[in-house]
């Protein structure tokens, strides 16, 4: 099967990642330098586990299916 040109649908930094780290870094107090925010990005990272990437996996793996089924038409997040 080929990827999709320009599929937002299917980009795992997207639809988790970046809402995860987001979620984590901005929350009060917020930092008040680019040295602070940049090690609690870092620690943000650092608390993504296993089974946390293997559900992100596996809702990738059902994006990839819906998009499959409506041939590479526009899917919204469920």
């Amino acid at each position: 099967m080929r990827w999709p040109l320009q599929s937002p649908d299917l980009t795992q930094c997207d639809f988790f990642f970046w809402g995860f780290v987001k979620d984590t870094v901005f929350v009060p107090p917020l930092p008040d330098n680019l040295q602070i925010f940049a090690t609690h990005i870092t620690a943000a990272v650092a608390l993504l586990n296993r089974d946390m990437l293997t559900r992100v996996w596996n809702e990738m793996d059902y994006h990839i299916d819906v998009c499959h089924i409506t041939k590479g038409g526009h899917i919204e997040h469920l």
